[in-house]
């Protein structure tokens, strides 16, 4: 069957038309004349009432071969619950009919079509595709998008490995309304992997804050702030327990700039945002508001350097502040005002961040195109070599103490009373109770470094501060290759290499004096971006500490079964709970870790695209494609400088 009526954006008919298969020649006119005969059914009738349809319905009927498929599915073009960029794929044994009635099991592909990585599910013994097989029919997808549109659902049928495409329409479940893309750009070098309900809540509430107070500097408006509150409320969200950025709106921030044509391909450069794709359309401000924005920008850009001293200065009385007042024995009351007090004194000026990034972002592109200009080789490469010869940055600091604190300890003979230290209690007793300068400098190394580390935005991440036991194992690491250990010291404490360009006779002075200034500014920015960076670190250190020690009471209360079970909570849930909420948060964190242990299995997709709201997933028993066009001696991940370098690798 084939009516007019069928599959259309208000109605599709599913299910109410006959189809025939395997039909001998003898009997087709009768099956032809069973399938127009279908439109006067009373299930059509009772169909057409429910959806207010009056029009007559024309039937018309398709004779074709038959063709008996070892395997029989449908391919969607997008997810019909609304993933705009992921095909989906379901695939059973025999003809379609046993696939569409759900009379034989079926695997079902998930196929993210900007990444090119899927997963899939079975069911019972259904049958499982290779990846060349997945990937030509993704194929034939994109060949029929060309001819009949974007989001299509397509049957077809595999026989002896050849594909044939049996039906074409429309998917008429889709629903587009305003588009969500969520991208990972820069977010995924802070936030890897699986992140836990507790951390992407602050970093919501971080986000919003530090935006807004970006965007009050360049407005000086308020009611035009809280007119765009809602875009400062989603620079960043989740789906499937990982973080992305909600990048249409890191645009419609940008847009307030002025010249944001020419920073938007400045900020795509340096954030490594690959799809540069994004719609022309400006912000509803009057012109005269946009006159004061760009003075305002303008006259922020200006002092950003000396914003940026104000607050790396501001940030030893906040550190003050937290260790005067924080004690082990608090009260949950006591640490949520001690969390506010720390939260009103950083977030108030911690967006000149922000703009102290724009800055070595746009000086570093300006550096980059001046050596270009004036016909330096490998200007790219040049760039990097001359803002990244500064060994004394800040975040090298961790690195070189905690060497030198390896060498001491190698040197003096404590490595052998190191090893007998089993857990972080036994730490912790143990450099309180030894009066010695290795003890104070170890102490120390925690106070200032202590929450430096791989995936230290994460509030659920194992630090040298929350657990000192992971710095001693550290220690005797280095420890254990004392020539090593000595090379890698001397390496660290080098003078900076002279990273100067090396300029032809024939340039002008005045051009190499151009691009020294350039450089000096983009390494300011650099290095007052590495500063607060550590700085960022120890806060979200301050943060962790409030909420282990309000799960450590929790636990005490018998709400949580470990403290450990905090970090499943929202930030919102455990402060309504601390003002009297009634919470079930044992119940609450057994769903959420069920539920994140099944995100741990799918793939980290690097762009999703909703047709509306974000979602997550809901998975049964995922399967990961293997990548069967890489072997064990290659390593896959993320490169981020375009130079050569040499390393060991880890």
């Amino acid at each position: 069957s084939a009516a007019l009526s069928e599959d259309g954006t208000e109605s599709s008919f599913a299910g109410q038309f006959h189809t025939f298969l395997n039909v001998p020649s003898n009997l087709v006119v009768e099956k032809i004349n069973k399938c127009r005969e279908s439109v006067f059914s009373e299930n059509v009738a009772l169909y057409c009432k429910q959806h207010d349809i009056t029009k007559e319905i024309s039937m018309s009927v398709i004779v074709q071969q038959m063709v008996q498929g070892d395997y029989s599915g449908v391919m969607f073009t997008a997810n019909p619950q609304g993933l705009l960029n992921e095909s989906v794929i379901v695939i059973g044994k025999g003809t379609g009919d046993g696939v569409v009635e759900e009379r034989v099991p079926t695997t079902s592909y998930y196929y993210n079509n900007t990444d090119k990585l899927y997963y899939y599910e079975v069911m019972d013994d259904s049958p499982v595709l290779g990846r060349e097989k997945i990937e030509e029919l993704i194929v034939y997808g994109d060949k029929l998008k060309k001819l009949f549109g974007e989001y299509l659902d397509i049957e077809f049928t595999i026989k002896s490995g050849q594909i044939y495409i049996l039906q074409i329409r429309p998917i008429t479940t889709l629903k587009i309304s305003k588009t969500t893309i969520l991208d990972n750009s820069n977010i995924v070098e802070s936030y890897p992997g699986i992140t836990l309900p507790l951390t992407q809540s602050f970093i919501e509430f971080a986000y919003h804050s530090v935006f807004k107070g970006v965007a009050f500097r360049c407005l000086r408006n308020k009611k035009m702030v809280e007119e765009y509150d809602w875009v400062f409320r989603q620079m960043v969200g989740s789906a499937n327990g990982r973080v992305y950025y909600k990048i249409s709106n890191w645009y419609t921030v940008i847009k307030f700039l002025p010249f944001s044509k020419k920073i938007i391909p400045i900020w795509q450069e340096m954030m490594g945002v690959s799809n540069k794709e994004h719609d022309d359309e400006k912000n509803d401000i009057s012109k005269f508001q946009r006159m004061r924005v760009y003075f305002n920008a303008v006259y922020e850009a200006f002092h950003v350097q000396k914003g940026m001293e104000k607050l790396n200065a501001s940030f030893d009385r906040v550190e003050k502040l937290f260790c005067e007042n924080y004690h082990e024995c608090m009260e949950n009351g006591q640490l949520v005002s001690l969390y506010n007090q720390i939260g009103n004194a950083v977030l108030k000026d911690w967006d000149i961040t922000l703009l102290n990034d724009m800055y070595g972002f746009v000086f570093t592109a300006l550096l980059k195109r001046k050596l270009k200009k004036i016909g330096v080789k490998n200007y790219e490469q040049e760039t990097n070599r001359y803002i990244s010869g500064i060994t004394n940055i800040e975040s090298m600091k961790p690195v070189r103490e905690l060497v030198a604190l390896a060498k001491m300890a190698v040197d003096e003979g404590w490595t052998k009373r190191l090893e007998a230290l089993n857990n972080d209690l036994m730490v912790k007793e143990f450099m309180q109770s030894n009066q010695s300068y290795f003890a104070d400098r170890f102490n120390n190394y925690i106070r200032q470094f202590g929450d430096r580390m791989t995936e230290e935005l994460k509030l659920e991440t194992k630090t040298f501060r929350s657990n000192p036991k992971l710095l001693v194992d550290k220690i005797i690491e280095y420890g254990r290759d004392r020539e090593k250990l000595n090379n890698l010291h001397n390496t660290l404490n080098c003078k900076d290499t002279d990273v100067s360009v090396k300029f032809s006779n024939n340039i002008p002075k005045r051009k190499i004096e151009s691009v020294e200034r350039l450089s000096r500014r983009a390494m300011q920015g650099i290095k007052n971006r590495e500063i607060s960076r550590l700085n960022r670190s120890r806060i979200y250190g301050m943060v962790r500490t409030i909420f282990l020690t309000i799960g450590s009471n929790m636990v005490k209360e018998d709400l949580l079964d470990e403290i450990e079970d905090i970090f499943y909570l929202r930030t919102e849930e455990v402060f309504d709970c601390i003002k009297g909420g009634l919470y079930d948060f044992r119940s609450l964190v057994r769903e959420r870790k069920g539920r994140y242990k099944q995100f741990e299995q799918l793939p980290p997709y690097s762009r999703l695209i909703f047709a509306g709201a974000q979602f997550d997933k809901t998975v049964r028993n995922v399967n990961q494609a293997e990548n069967e066009r890489c072997d064990a001696t290659i390593l896959i991940g993320t490169p981020c400088s375009n130079g050569e370098a040499r390393g060991e690798v880890l």
